[in-house]
């Protein structure tokens, strides 16, 4: 790594070097690559613009010091459809499509990440357990569910039930497929709920009787 001792960069004080950071490592994938930002109009604007500059760490030992945190901590992450908040990849986009960097491998790093994005499917059997979501996802700083189901109206909300045992996020959204909203809307409640808090179920009359499995009526 450089030396750091005569940088103007490294010099300044260290709120502003963390706006600095921000700017440099902290990406929006809610905004569309294909589309210019409002706020930044380049010229020759490409997708890869929108790639956060983390090559900035490798420049010295204070830079990866400070930045790494933010880098990790700040961004969102996809997390795995299986193994969730163990094999997180970077969230470049989710429009027009989910555009992804391959996943984070380092679990000292990855106990940095703070905001996750996973996208569930209604209509498949689930590849992970309620321990198992409780135990990625409570605490965290932001997490959203994208629901989603091949046909609508054609099953319940049996896999998001496992997200239930969730406690203790800061800013919870639950969207996509979500019927009326009400079960989503409690779930987000449940999860932003304290940790270690205990909350009333949502009735049964909510959710609907009939409860739909793909191992019993099959994947339709």
């Amino acid at each position: 790594m450089a030396d750091q001792s005569s940088s103007p960069l490294l010099s300044l004080p260290p709120e502003l070097r963390n706006a600095i950071w921000s700017l440099l490592l902290v990406h929006d994938p809610k905004q569309d690559p294909a589309r210019p930002s409002q706020t930044l109009p380049l010229p020759n604007h490409t997708p890869h613009q929108h790639r956060p500059c983390a090559n900035i760490l490798r420049t010295c030992h204070q830079a990866h010091k400070e930045g790494t945190p933010i880098l990790y901590g700040d961004n969102t992450f996809l997390a795995h459809t299986s193994l969730l908040a163990a094999l997180p990849a970077f969230l470049l986009s989710t429009i027009p499509v989910r555009i992804v960097l391959p996943p984070v491998k380092h679990s000292r790093v990855a106990a940095l990440i703070r905001r996750y994005y996973i996208h569930v499917r209604l209509d498949t059997d689930p590849r992970f357990t309620r321990l198992q979501a409780g135990e990625s996802f409570t605490g965290v700083e932001e997490l959203e569910i994208e629901v989603f189901q091949s046909m609508y109206g054609s099953c319940d909300f049996s896999v998001l039930r496992l997200f239930e045992g969730v406690r203790g996020v800061g800013r919870a959204v639950v969207r996509g497929s979500v019927g009326d909203g009400r079960y989503a809307a409690w779930l987000v409640r449940c999860m932003m709920s304290p940790l270690g808090s205990e909350v009333l179920g949502y009735g049964e009359e909510c959710i609907g009787s009939q409860v739909w499995r793909a191992w019993v009526h099959g994947n339709r």
